[in-house]
């Protein structure tokens, strides 16, 4: 008995949840026709017809989208007519069956509705389940020959900066060759363009408003695009992720979350909560407030019906998260999809340059302790710092201290393109982090022709194999630091012998590979999606 009920545990949800719904729509009828006819002092036959007329949406889309979990949206007026048409003929039926029980057979008119009830219940279970909502019904016909449609949902977008959006700027592009429907949510601070406009794809919404006001337009531009695609390609865990997760409960459809770092650690870390390593940190319990987050976190990847990991290492955290393993696919970034480098140019002076979100785990802090050591070997040595974050005046701050303002630049945000230049121009790329899901700013610098310097965390020794194509320092370890920098400086031969190692390095990293390895994730996810 326990067997059976296991093997049909999920018809019995969709049963209970069909039962949920009709008593919610018999609700609805129940209340407006009450508000209607005591409150406003609408004629009640009147009352009756607009009630009838809700409880009947409320019915249909409840039906639809919760209890058969059908998001085909394509289809929705020839649904809603049939629809239509059983909820007349269980009228019809309703008024002849009990007609006939109490006058014909003399039953009690109360078990009468009870036997009418059940039965039009179980014909429109059958009916609804395997008929009006099922994909492969004769009365749905099928289009032939259509194209997997994508959702890709992000939180930043072209022209905004960083690596996710560095991706998306070719990604969308790359499906569409391979035959794929694609379009785009994000949040913005830019309007649509006109060829935007155009084009149809992207869809942008404004974060010059309230918080709750852009996530709730945010989320429901996202359910409604979500009944056009046949899955949602979520960028990040918070807060995109979550939407995909909630949408998934109320529709059925399903999503893949790309995962290229815990927001949860992130968040903990950059609020001072904790200073544990983010491996550690998915083993240990902590307050309410950071296991609310994680919890939440793990809610969102756990039910996820993949997850594209940037790393080996991304994809171990993953697995301590919650997420089985073979949900688990990991696909590098890759940095090939742009144009032609900018010419190399020996500087002036040794330069020295990092590109990150200045964020506590970067390490950009002891750098400049670095440098200020480094400062009596190279008195002209320079230091570009790239990006910007919550250290920004701390760092600027402790520059002056150290009094080595003229020897470092910070250039706050700069775009990819501009960031090529820089890297262009300089000696070393240094790399002082703690955590890394795939050092995205690394493959930058290879590609650029720069030595590399960085830490053995997370997907950093995935990409640098210290001695053959960089070298690995202990992380915060200022001593370590000097000796290395100097080390390299001063041996041009090394620094050649990385550059061209790094090269052969960069084949793992393609961007045919990515396109390729997304498609088959993609597809895997749409075909199972249709079984």
């Amino acid at each position: 008995m326990s067997e059976f009920f296991l093997k049909n545990l999920h018809h019995f949800k969709q049963i209970t949840r069909f039962l949920i719904s009709g008593g919610t729509s018999t609700l609805v009828n129940l209340a407006a026709l009450f508000v209607l006819t005591d409150y406003f002092g609408v004629w009640y036959l009147i009352s009756a017809v607009i009630a009838f007329i809700c409880s009947f949406f409320v019915s249909f889309f409840l039906q639809k989208f919760w209890t058969f979990r059908n998001g085909d949206i394509d289809r929705v007026k020839r649904q809603l007519a049939y629809y239509f048409l059983v909820a007349m003929f269980g009228l019809s039926f309703n008024v002849a069956g009990i007609y006939f029980l109490v006058d014909i057979l003399h039953l009690w008119y109360m078990l009468a509705q009870v036997i009418i009830g059940a039965i039009l219940a179980v014909c429109n279970f059958c009916f609804y389940r395997f008929i009006v909502f099922n994909a492969d019904s004769r009365l749905m016909p099928k289009k032939q020959n259509e194209q997997l449609k994508i959702l890709i949902a992000t939180g930043i977008y072209p022209p905004d900066l960083g690596g996710p959006a560095t991706i998306l700027t070719e990604l969308p592009g790359a499906l569409k060759k391979e035959g794929m429907a694609i379009k785009v949510i994000t949040y913005s601070d830019v309007l649509l363009s006109e060829e935007e406009k155009k084009e149809g794809m992207v869809y942008r919404i404004s974060r010059q408003q309230s918080s709750f006001g852009r996530q709730a337009k945010y989320f429901f531009q996202m359910l409604k695009l979500s009944f056009w695609a046949d899955m949602i390609y979520a960028t990040d865990t918070y807060s995109v992720g979550y939407f995909a997760y909630v949408i998934k409960a109320l529709t059925g459809k399903k999503y893949l979350v790309r995962f290229a770092g815990d927001s949860a650690w992130e968040t903990a870390v950059a609020r001072g909560w904790t200073e544990d390593y983010i491996v550690d940190f998915q083993k240990k319990k902590y307050d309410s407030a950071i296991e609310k987050s994680k919890q939440r976190r793990t809610r969102i990847m756990v039910k996820a019906d993949r997850i594209i990991a940037v790393s080996n290492f991304m994809a171990e955290v993953a697995g301590l998260i919650g997420v089985a393993k073979e949900k688990i696919t990991v696909i590098y970034n890759s940095v090939d999809f742009f144009g032609e480098q900018s010419a190399k140019i020996k500087p002036e002076a040794p330069t020295l340059v990092f590109a990150g979100r200045l964020m506590p785990w970067k390490g950009v802090e002891a750098l400049l302790y670095v440098v200020a050591k480094l400062k009596e070997q190279w008195p002209e040595i320079i230091f570009e710092v790239l990006g910007d974050g919550p250290e920004d005046k701390k760092l600027k701050e402790l520059a002056h201290k150290l009094k080595i303002e003229p020897n470092v630049k910070f250039c706050g945000r700069v775009s990819e393109k501009d960031s090529h230049i820089i890297f262009a121009r300089s000696t070393i790329f240094i790399l002082n982090t703690n955590y890394e899901g795939l050092p995205h700013s690394v493959l930058n610098a290879m590609r650029a022709g720069l030595p590399v310097i960085t830490t053995a965390v997370g997907g950093n020794v995935e990409v640098v194999q210290s001695g053959e194509n960089g070298l690995l320092v202990p992380y915060n370890d200022k001593q370590a630091w000097v000796s290395a920098i100097s080390r390299l400086l001063g041996d041009e031969s090394l620094q050649a012998k990385f550059v061209a190692n790094s090269q052969k390095t960069l084949e793992n990293f393609r961007w045919d590979k990515l396109v390729a390895k997304t498609v088959i994730v993609l597809n895997d996810i749409c075909r199972s999606n249709k079984k």
